[in-house]
């Protein structure tokens, strides 16, 4: 009688998803470079043969972790985009998004900032995939507005380097002093404040 395998591949899912998800609680606990494949199969209670059924490398793993990681903002980002918010709106709440997940993601923002130089090509490989992905966003943004009139840019590569660099300096301090939520948006929107509208009060 042959074996029924049509569950086979939900169940090769299923473990691949145990897998990540034990997976980044262990990189989250010890960081990526003491993290061992002993350790992952140790949280996950299976053999290690187990984990290399699925993966070749750690390297392998903390990318399908960083990945997962990376979809729950994706799919924050998409449904911004497709709201009815303004543009100033949209940029608001993309900003205040992708700043509160740097916590969400803080396997692959731990990563890039560590100084393993063991790993640099990984590093880079990472950063310069997620920093592409946020320019084009910033672009996009940049360019309805300037469509539906709320921006007037002379430079939209200029413009969206300079919001892109201003939400990069904000992560380092939020590893040190990790501010409350209500902080953070509070700083968020001043920042925002100062790139939409500047210091300078013009006399009319």
């Amino acid at each position: 009688m042959r074996k029924d395998k049509s569950n086979e591949p939900d169940s090769r899912t299923n473990m691949r998803n145990d897998i990540v998800i034990s997976a980044a609680g262990v990189f989250a606990k010890f960081g990526f470079k003491k993290t061992t494949v002993d350790d992952i199969a140790q949280a996950l209670r299976k053999g290690k043969s187990s984990i290399y059924y699925y993966f070749k490398s750690k390297e392998d793993i903390f990318k399908a972790v960083v990945e997962k990681e990376a979809d729950s903002l994706r799919v924050k980002i998409e449904e911004i985009m497709a709201s009815e918010m303004d543009t100033i709106e949209k940029i608001r709440a993309y900003v205040e998004t992708r700043m509160l997940s740097v916590k969400v993601m803080s396997n692959y923002h731990t990563f890039v900032n560590d100084n393993d130089v063991s790993n640099l090509d990984l590093i880079e490989k990472l950063r310069v995939k997620y920093d592409t992905e946020e320019l084009i966003i910033i672009k996009m943004l940049l360019k309805e507005g300037m469509e539906n009139g709320q921006f007037k840019i002379k430079d939209i590569e200029l413009s969206s380097i300079a919001l892109f660099t201003a939400m990069k300096g904000l992560e380092f301090p939020l590893f040190i002093k990790s501010p409350k939520a209500d902080n953070l948006l509070t700083i968020i929107d001043d920042m925002l404040d100062i790139l939409f509208y500047g210091l300078v009060i013009r006399n009319e």
